[in-house]
């Protein structure tokens, strides 16, 4: 018996969602649930798997689906998830509808997911109360996100965001973040799985970080002028446990990013930096140790911590011999690469190392402003060699983003097996407290099914969050993945196969 719950003018956050339709399968009663807010794509989605749905459903509705065997099954498993958003899971939990209602000093850090409109009065109530904001809303205006920053930075408070997808602040992780060992590096990002690349990769040679704290991707754009990273690397020069500080973001605004390294300049600690795209001259005559990947960055934050050093990566010559073997395997009418994308810095990354390492490789994508690729005419479908960022609002826009439901990266992965000229698919695996509870199995049985294509992945996580990492990696190579260790290795990989398949 299935039935769909419609809660008109509910909106809730899809971490929240992803975490209450977990809840809800995990009850006897529960055959299958699925929480999320009424949007095209998962009014489709529902009807697809044979719900009636009403025809006035907004995209401001609340949907709870659920399958159980009565209609007082239905009822009972309902009523358990509108408990759980009202906050009554656990006695431990207390629900606020609003920042005023905390009392001063309660707490000392709100994460917030509200439409920008309500998210920037919670956000100045909350730094009224001296408290840090981590804002995972993503539509504020660029001035109104510059003010907000001003106004935290003027009250001693951080402000991580607008559209802050990853955090890290006393070993708590926030949004999509990781839960990564403690140690004498802090991060500070304008890209969320960026900077989690960064932590998680110091964590896996043996060292860790203080704290990840996100800017939101817009930080160093001309109109918000980097207002966080320059207030952040302030608080992380006078924090005590804090040795070596790195910074993370993809190319913004070239006199933006000057400032910032002039800022660094000044100060006590040595500073890491990584901004994707840049060149050598950026980094010129200052004292930042400039690289221009995550994994260098990891690797120079962890040789200048002096804590850690494990060997991550492979050899040139380790490289060279697997992509041969994986070369080999391109038969028949097989010949193309597709990436399959969350993170969008991982994208934009991975565009750059094949351009370096295999420039004859012709490469379309979905993402704007990228020098790196031919832009497709359309998302929906691949051309060539494709990496798509999923992670956009081509994606994201009427779904869930793919880091928390993998429903509609799975349905794509199905869609490039099903092209006979596919012969090499990559993606990155992402882990954290706040996603998808189990962002891997899905694909393996297609992968079983379909030995004759190279897979490779990279999976970007903690040692303690909840997935573990090591079994995620041990499933991946059992149903013959190549799991490499970072996501510049799984690049550096896919594009050495490539060019020598256009060698031959």
């Amino acid at each position: 018996m299935k039935k769909v719950f419609v809660v008109p003018n509910r909106y809730m956050d899809s971490v929240m969602l992803m975490g209450v339709a977990v809840r809800l399968e995990e009850r006897d009663d529960v055959r299958a649930a699925n929480c999320g807010m009424g949007t095209k794509q998962n009014i489709d989605m529902l009807r697809d798997e044979g719900y009636d749905l009403p025809d006035n459903i907004t995209k401001n509705d609340l949907m709870i689906a659920l399958e159980c065997d009565t209609e007082a099954d239905l009822k009972t498993a309902f009523d358990a998830a509108m408990s759980t958003l009202a906050g009554g899971a656990s006695q431990h939990q207390r629900a606020y509808r609003d920042v005023s209602e905390l009392e001063d000093g309660e707490y000392d850090v709100v994460q917030i997911s509200l439409p920008g409109k309500y998210a920037l009065k919670e956000a100045r109530k909350a730094i009224d109360k001296h408290m840090d904001v981590f804002m995972f809303t993503a539509d504020v205006s660029l001035e109104d996100e510059r003010a907000l920053k001003e106004y935290g930075r003027d009250h001693g408070c951080l402000v991580m965001g607008p559209d802050a997808g990853v955090g890290l602040l006393g070993g708590v992780a926030m949004a999509a973040g990781s839960i990564v060992n403690f140690g004498p590096i802090g991060i500070i990002g304008a890209s969320g799985s960026g900077s989690q690349e960064v932590a998680c990769l110091i964590e896996e040679m043996g060292s860790g970080v203080t704290c990840i704290l996100g800017t939101g991707g817009r930080d160093l754009k001309k109109a918000v002028g980097g207002v966080s990273m320059k207030a952040d690397m302030k608080r992380l020069d006078r924090d005590e446990n804090t040795k070596v500080i790195c910074l993370v973001s993809m190319l913004a605004d070239r006199e933006v990013m000057e400032e910032v390294l002039r800022e660094a300049d000044g100060l006590s600690k040595p500073v890491v930096a990584v901004f994707l795209g840049a060149d050598e001259a950026l980094y010129r005559g200052h004292r930042v140790t400039g690289v221009f990947n995550l994994q260098d960055a990891a690797k120079a934050c962890v040789r200048l911590a002096g804590v850690g050093g494990a060997r991550i990566g492979w050899t040139d010559q380790e490289l060279e011999e697997l992509a041969d073997s994986c070369a080999k395997r391109f038969t028949g009418t097989k010949k193309y690469f597709r990436g399959l994308y969350t993170g969008g810095t991982f994208a934009e990354e991975t565009l750059m190392v094949f351009r370096a390492n295999a420039p004859d490789t012709v490469m379309h994508t979905n993402r704007d402003n990228t020098k790196y690729a031919v832009r497709l005419k359309t998302h929906k479908q691949s051309e060539g060699h494709t990496l798509l960022d999923m992670g956009d609002l081509d994606f994201t826009a009427e779904a869930p983003h793919t880091v928390f439901d993998p429903a509609q990266r799975l349905q794509r992965f199905r869609q490039e097996l099903a092209d006979p000229e596919v012969g090499l698919i990559a993606m990155d695996i992402i882990l954290g407290p706040g996603v998808a509870p189990d962002p891997a199995s899905c694909y393996l049985p297609y992968m079983k099914e379909r030995p004759d294509v190279v897979y490779v992945c990279a999976v970007c996580g903690g040692e303690n969050d909840p997935q573990d990492k090591k079994r995620i990696k041990a499933m991946l190579r059992e149903a013959g993945v190549i799991v490499a260790d970072s996501n510049y290795e799984s690049a550096r990989l896919c594009a050495a196969v490539c060019r020598k398949l256009e060698e031959h």
